[in-house]
């Protein structure tokens, strides 16, 4: 029985390997925050804010702020649920319920418009001149402009979830377990969007209604990491006994 745990989470190596990466980009975001600021925060706005605009004399536009405000909480609801159902996915009882196919094709397309939705929330800041952001600076991580390394976190993190779902089209040819590896590291790729969203700005670090949303989220989708990372009892005894689980299906 123990060779049979070990041989269960020796195969899960992809996923204690996104596991220990999104717990290293947590406490490294707890030693960026905890560190002391380069500026007085009282006398220094929120780099990118519109009173950092007013000060730098940049011209700011506040609907396309709520634009990008709007954009990024949508998006991060829709990043929760995807994980959510996709460890419904795996829950025996539920395909029981409803048909796979139908949860399938929720999962999809909830994933596709998290994407989409955190395209427009990045797409937004090309129009706000105070963040000095283009192009370049929005597809290549961490290259320069205001708060480099929280925005490279959310841009590497949106990146490796668009490498993730286009695996979807590679399946075939690496074969499902294969591709499955590849397909949880987006609970890395969550990792990292959280730590943008942590890090972008202080409001998610105080006690309000977005924090809370926010936590909830980043709980929700660590409960789901831990469900995919313990092997339930039937993998268990499907890898103890196969002949025995191939006869009773």
């Amino acid at each position: 029985m123990a060779k049979t745990v070990l041989s269960g989470f020796s195969g899960r190596r992809p996923l204690l390997l996104a596991g220990v990466l999104t717990l290293l980009l947590f406490l490294l975001a707890l030693l960026i925050v905890a560190a002391p600021a380069a500026h007085p925060a009282a006398a220094s706005p929120i780099p990118g804010s519109p009173l950092d605009a007013y000060d730098k004399q940049v011209p700011y536009d506040m609907g396309v702020h709520k634009l990008a405000r709007v954009a990024a909480i949508i998006a991060y609801v829709l990043m929760v649920a995807t994980v959510g159902l996709g460890v419904v996915l795996r829950l025996r009882f539920m395909q029981q319920a409803v048909n796979r196919a139908t949860f399938y094709g929720a999962h999809m397309t909830l994933a596709l418009s998290a994407m989409i939705f955190g395209g427009i929330h990045g797409l937004t800041f090309l129009y706000q001149p105070v963040w000095k952001i283009d192009t370049a600076r929005l597809i290549v991580p961490f290259s320069g402009g205001l708060q480099r390394i929280p925005v490279g976190f959310g841009i590497l993190g949106t990146e490796l979830a668009i490498a993730v779902a286009c695996a979807v089209w590679l399946q075939r040819r690496l074969g499902y377990r294969r591709w499955l590896r590849v397909h949880q590291f987006a609970y890395a790729a969550f990792g990292l969007i959280w730590l943008h969203v942590f890090l972008v700005h202080p409001e998610p670090r105080h006690v309000n209604l977005v924090s809370v949303g926010i936590g909830a989220g980043a709980v929700t989708v660590l409960l789901a990491f831990l469900v995919r990372l313990l092997p339930s009892r039937s993998r268990l005894r499907q890898r103890a006994f196969p002949g025995r689980t191939e006869a009773a299906e």
